[in-house]
């Protein structure tokens, strides 16, 4: 097995961890501290605190000093913060904790995408990308099957330290891949040059960000009150990720089809899953609406991680790109999650649904001629 077939192994491994606590820590904030919708937002958005800033300070670190260090000390660091969880009573302790996560995840995510960039270059990239997707978004779709499946059968205490168990797994296959301890960077007459097209991915992932984490920890609390039970959230959470790993497997023939209409067709598919969620509050409603966000977040973040990875540099731009996320994960949250709390639950779909196809609009707008990602 090649070490870049190997690190997709080891990216699916503890990705299915994090797929784990998705669900797992507003279940849990709301079983322990009986968190409304207001402080579930909060939880939500208090990963991104440290998000906005930290990704791309450990993307330039791995530029440094290699992928390597970055993954390994953010995996076992999750782990610890896993034990911590299950021994978690208040809010105020988990909230500590979700920050943590954030830094965490700073370290992994801009060093795991860069290390992609690395072995890749302008005509394999795309078919990496999509590869490494699938990867990762197999993880979290996996993630929450499990915890459905099992939730009726054991504390959920229990889950916080089988995720410990992922992580520590992750970081000791992490540790047998062989990664230069110095990443090669490229020189000044071939790195590419320019910010053309950045400041539109920034604002497709700020937006992607926005979303993803207001509906993933607003969503369970909502489909309760709707009368769903938590195995079935899982499932439905579960949905959005088998959705979204189907879009990165079939990521260069997509592209092929819709070419440069890709972003405002993601920001289309995002309004209509919002949408669904707000008018049909049910089984089948929820269902539409997890299949279309899955969708949308497929083909939202496989191009815009194309595109960044062509940038020199690729822990740094990488870290761009998360960074760009976590500012969406911060303000959205406690956004939507302030409006669910003083007015109806379903009040934060409907304005997701309408800033989404505003954003389409302009996402297809700017994209005419704008840029193009190599395939």
């Amino acid at each position: 097995m090649s070490s870049v077939t190997f690190f997709f192994v080891t990216v699916a491994v503890f990705s299915t961890g994090f797929g784990i606590m998705t669900p797992a820590v507003p279940i849990y904030a709301g079983a322990i501290a009986s968190a409304n919708a207001l402080e579930l937002g909060l939880l939500g958005a208090f990963t991104a605190v440290p998000y906005i800033f930290m990704p791309a300070v450990f993307g330039k670190i791995s530029d440094r000093i290699g992928r390597k260090p970055p993954l390994i000390g953010g995996l076992l660091l999750y782990a610890a913060a896993c034990v911590m969880y299950a021994q978690s009573t208040t809010f105020l302790q988990l909230s500590i904790l979700r920050v943590l996560e954030g830094v965490c995840f700073s370290a992994v995510w801009p060093s795991a995408e860069a290390f992609v960039g690395d072995k890749s270059d302008g005509i394999s990239r795309s078919a990496l990308v999509g590869m490494y997707s699938v990867s990762w978004s197999f993880g979290y779709m996996a993630g929450p099957i499990v915890l459905g499946a099992v939730i009726p059968y054991t504390d959920i205490h229990n889950a916080f330290y089988g995720v410990a168990l992922f992580m520590a797994a992750g970081a000791s296959m992490v540790a047998a891949i062989k990664m230069p301890q110095v990443p090669k960077q490229p020189s000044e007459a071939t790195a590419p040059t320019g910010v053309s097209g950045l400041p539109l991915i920034i604002y497709v992932m700020i937006m992607w960000g926005f979303a993803t984490l207001s509906f993933l920890f607003l969503f369970p609390s909502y489909a309760a009150i709707a009368g769903l039970n938590a195995s079935l959230i899982s499932y439905l959470v579960g949905i959005t990720s088998l959705v979204r790993t189907l879009v990165f497997v079939f990521y260069r023939r997509i592209l092929s089809i819709l070419g440069r209409s890709t972003i405002g067709l993601g920001m289309i598919a995002l309004s209509a899953s919002m949408f669904f969620s707000w008018a049909a509050p049910s089984a089948a409603g929820f269902a539409a609406s997890v299949a279309l966000l899955g969708l949308a977040l497929g083909l939202l973040y496989a191009h815009s991680l194309a595109f960044v990875l062509n940038k020199p540099a690729k822990g740094f731009y990488a870290g761009l790109f998360e960074s760009a996320i976590g500012i969406g994960e911060l303000i959205g949250p406690m956004l939507m999650g302030y409006i669910g709390f003083i007015s109806a639950p379903s009040s934060p779909y409907l304005l997701l649904a309408i800033l989404a196809a505003i954003s389409a609009v302009l996402t297809l707008r700017a994209m005419r001629g704008f840029y193009r990602i190599s395939s």
